[in-house]
């Protein structure tokens, strides 16, 4: 077997199985890595605002028209989710996709809960720390003040929404980040990231839809502004910080923006993008009924004697009848013979989709078309991934990437077919 790695975009399905994964690790991270991290994406994001804001000043006076000066600030503004996911952080809008390892049990609600608790406190301190460097910078002075009459006019716009309007601008939003996010799980190569990254954020931000985090600095910078500027930046810009922002306070930026733009992504987030993708790819189409007093039956397909042997012993431990077979004529002769509840099928052993061909085979045939189907392989990561079909043309259940972790196939396992520790019998196990 070839160990050349495939450069080709994961499928959708191996996306959403990446995506549960890829949230376990998240809520198992310890609690000040969590919030250091957390604290860097705040900073990222708040950085990628200071671009938008700079690149805007001035544009609209120049008579560049609406959108195109939306257009460039969301463009400038993906530096932040670049940042984010390339070289690494903790960010509470994109955290929301967590919510399908937790669909699928294998987060908690603790464990949820506390993930996003502490990012999202993490990326607060982020970005007033970015506000507090960027006030002392004076940055804001620059252009004669027209950079910070802008950050003004950016935050005032934002707490004049009202509420309803905040928490509609925020679902659409964090719909775009977490499709960002989740096109970037198909992803083998930062080019793909980036790439993945730059048409969903730039159509948020230019659409004018409103992102927590990002929130988090715009805001705040207009109201260090405000509080803190000297009599001759109001007189540069012929304004009046009482006249013309009254409504800019930190009780209108917590109560008209930050919580119902908050409650926005939350839905637009998990609700319109991970629990919908998590509905179509992840959930328990076919679960096996099996009878109280039986011992479940699973049929472990695979070449690889290694892989068979330590995956029966995990079965066994676990209360299940456990049969195995090297390939695909092996395991349909023992399946016509025996239905089994459950099977774990290898995608490459004397041919290389052989697993492919068996399972299609079993859709056919109306004693087994109803028994689920967990594949279980390394295809992904050689050069015959480009073989593959995807996994909507592929009649299976679950897919489950070697080297195999024993909790998550357990998991997965005991979503198709209830275990019954203690009671598997010597005679339940059948040798190869």
């Amino acid at each position: 077997m070839s160990n050349e790695v495939s450069f080709d975009a994961l499928p959708p399905a191996k996306m959403a199985a990446k995506m549960e994964d890829v949230g376990i690790a998240k809520s198992k991270l310890k609690a000040p890595t969590m919030f250091a991290l957390a604290i860097l994406a705040g900073a990222f994001i708040g950085t990628g605002a200071i671009f938008a804001t700079t690149v805007t000043t001035g544009l609209a006076a120049a008579g560049v028209g609406f959108g195109i000066v939306k257009l460039l600030g969301g463009l400038v503004f993906c530096l932040g989710l670049i940042a984010v996911v390339v070289a690494g952080a903790e960010l509470f809008t994109g955290n929301n996709l967590i919510i399908m390892a937790f669909a699928s049990g294998r987060v908690g609600l603790p464990g949820l809960l506390r993930n996003w608790g502490i990012v999202y406190l993490g990326n607060f301190v982020g970005s007033l720390l970015t506000v507090g460097v960027m006030f002392l910078s004076k940055q804001w002075t620059f252009a004669g003040g027209a950079l910070g009459a802008n950050a003004l006019a950016i935050s005032n716009a934002k707490v004049s929404l009202d509420f309803v309007q905040a928490i509609a601008l925020g679902i659409m939003c964090n719909a775009l980040v977490c499709l960002a996010v989740w096109l970037c799980a198909s992803a083998r190569s930062t080019t793909d990231k980036i790439l993945s990254i730059v048409f969903p954020i730039t159509a948020f931000v230019a659409a004018g839809f409103e992102h927590s985090v990002a929130n988090m600095y715009f805001i705040p910078m207009g109201l260090m502004i405000k509080d803190f500027a000297p009599d001759s930046f109001w007189q540069a810009i012929g304004q009046t910080a009482a006249g013309n922002y009254a409504n800019l306070t930190w009780v209108t930026f917590l109560w008209n923006n930050l919580l119902p733009v908050t409650i926005g992504n939350i839905i637009g987030g998990a609700g319109f993008v991970g629990l919908v993708y998590w509905f179509v790819y992840q959930r328990p189409q076919r679960v096996a009924e099996v009878k109280p007093a039986a011992v479940p039956a699973i049929l472990v397909v695979d070449d690889d004697p290694d892989f068979v042997q330590i995956t029966r012993t995990i079965l066994l431990k676990e209360g299940y009848g456990v049969s195995t077979a090297s390939n695909g004529t092996e395991a349909w002769g023992a399946m016509m013979k025996t239905k089994p509840d459950l099977v774990l099928l290898d995608v490459m052993m004397s041919t290389t989709l052989e697993g492919v061909d068996l399972s299609r085979k079993m859709a056919a045939e109306p004693k087994l078309k109803n028994v689920p189907i967990i594949m279980i392989s390394s295809i992904d990561s050689t050069f015959h991934a480009d073989k593959l079909p995807d996994n909507l043309h592929i009649p299976i259940d679950a897919w489950i990437s070697k080297p195999v972790d024993p909790a998550h196939l357990l998991q997965t396992v005991r979503r198709f077919v209830p275990a019954r520790a203690g009671t598997a019998a010597p005679g339940a196990a059948v040798a190869k």
